[in-house]
């Protein structure tokens, strides 16, 4: 395979390795990093690949185990899926143009949230803090948080499929 090639095969699969390894972090800045040292190591490994589904086979593969080795070296311990499902998940994983078009309607719907409710997703999605540190830092009662969140999810969900309808997809 040549680089060109395994450049076309990876990236179109970016956000859904991204996704997949950041399962296994918990953490979708770390998985972000290591979707780009398994891109640097498979441009080393060229002459491994046989056809684009096994290069990204190979991706999930030592990105996953890349994953679980950053976890040891920050000596924390995957408590996430056994191996058996992370196998299982791996050969399930969503169509990556599907997954695309699903993280572009959701951008976009949250473009479209205030910016109290922009800033309540970021705290709680973006920065994984939990509920009583978001109410916190926003001077708000827990309740308050929760009950906005559904209502913000409830919001997205609403938006996500009316965007999606809205270009022929459900």
């Amino acid at each position: 395979m040549k680089a060109e090639e395994l450049t076309a095969t990876l990236l179109p699969e970016r956000r859904a390795l991204i996704s997949y390894y950041a399962i296994v972090t918990q953490d979708y800045h770390l998985a972000e990093d290591i979707f780009q040292e398994v891109c640097i190591k498979a441009v080393g490994s060229l002459d491994k690949f046989v056809t684009p589904k096994h290069a990204i086979h190979w991706a999930k593969m030592v990105g996953r185990n890349r994953a679980i080795d950053k976890l040891r070296a920050r000596g924390e311990k995957y408590v996430g899926l056994t191996d058996e499902m992370l196998e299982l998940l791996a050969s399930e994983w969503p169509n990556s143009q599907k997954s695309d078009r699903l993280h572009k309607a959701l951008s976009k719907c949250i473009k479209k949230a205030t910016p109290n409710n922009q800033e309540l997703l970021r705290l709680r999605y973006f920065e994984r803090l939990p509920g009583a540190k978001v109410a916190e830092s926003l001077g708000k009662k827990l309740d308050t948080v929760y009950q906005a969140l559904a209502r913000i999810h409830k919001a997205l969900g609403t938006c996500v499929k009316t965007e999606l309808s809205s270009e022929g997809l459900k």
